[in-house]
């Protein structure tokens, strides 16, 4: 839980690019462009963005972004979708 705590919670050796609010927003955005990605093409492509260490915090930023009510996850095509519009 302490290690949770630690991609949310900022402290001096927190790495700003790898935090989980950092991720969640560039999942946000395309998600707004695309409106529904596949789970490993959005992995993917954050790994192609921001290298191997974003592993660490993808799930992470999945669970907060659905436990805000942001993305609905499909089991049956293995997809994310943005649920409400973000302005």
């Amino acid at each position: 839980m302490e290690q949770k705590l630690k991609m949310i919670k900022p402290n001096k050796y927190l790495d700003l690019n790898l935090s989980v609010l950092r991720i969640s927003s560039i999942i946000i955005r395309e998600l707004k462009k695309h409106r529904m990605i596949n789970y490993v093409d959005l992995l993917q492509y954050l790994i192609k963005k921001e290298g191997d260490s974003i592993k660490e915090v993808y799930i992470p930023s999945l669970t907060f972004l659905y436990l805000l009510n942001k993305i609905e996850y499909h089991p049956k095509t293995d997809c994310l979708e943005i649920k409400n519009e973000i302005k």
